[in-house]
């Protein structure tokens, strides 16, 4: 079983690679790419800004058990969007409406129970199927930079003016908007919020996850 996910495997990332459907912010599980060129790429967003003399606001977030609240459902319709059918689509979905649980309590053991999210960590295939599912994360962040390492994400803009943090703001509800409507959430306490730069003091560092304080 785990060479014939190794070569569906093999056979998606080729795919996704040569029709590019990969997030290009996308650091983690992709070849060529990793938790260096994520920081590097990140660093690179901190010199420039620092090199115009302004200021780069960065906040940090983390979905909570991201691997285990993949929804089947919605998962299934990414695969599709990615252009993944015919045989391998359909083995996909058996792959993962196949699967089954039950739990032994004091002795007693429930009824079987369908599996009906969560990407099933152990196998081969995990990874692929997360980046599939997180990729359209930023796809309505209308002018923000987002950096991810699978779960791990940082979303950045250059502040100049109160303007720009509205901008950042709105940004940053996108993507926790993007999460309720996927069915995840993220971590309440790895949020966090950074700032490189000039930072005037009639502009402070005080973004929030909808109407909630950050540190």
């Amino acid at each position: 079983m785990k060479i014939f996910e190794r070569v569906v495997k093999r056979n998606i990332m080729k795919h996704l690679i040569e029709q590019n459907l990969l997030n290009p912010g996308q650091h983690g599980f992709v070849p060529g790419r990793s938790t260096k060129t994520q920081l590097l790429q990140h660093y690179c967003d901190i010199f420039e800004t620092l090199s115009e003399g302004t200021r780069i606001d960065t906040i940090f977030l983390d979905f909570a058990k991201a691997f285990d609240k993949v929804d089947h459902d919605i998962l299934l319709q990414k695969v599709a969007k990615h252009k993944i059918k015919g045989k391998i689509g359909l083995w996909l979905q058996e792959f993962l409406n196949s699967r089954k649980y039950r739990v032994v309590a004091n002795g007693e053991m429930s009824d079987v129970q369908d599996v009906l999210s969560g990407v099933p960590q152990g196998t081969v295939l995990a990874a692929v199927l997360f980046i599939i599912m997180i990729s359209d994360v930023d796809e309505n962040v209308k002018s923000s930079i987002v950096r991810l390492f699978a779960d791990d994400t940082r979303i950045s803009r250059k502040i100049t003016s109160e303007e720009d943090k509205v901008l950042l703001q709105k940004d940053l509800n996108v993507i926790y908007d993007w999460a309720n409507k996927n069915l995840m959430k993220f971590n309440e306490n790895k949020f966090e919020q950074m700032s490189h730069g000039e930072a005037k003091k009639t502009l402070k560092l005080n973004h929030t996850k909808h109407n909630r304080g950050m540190k």
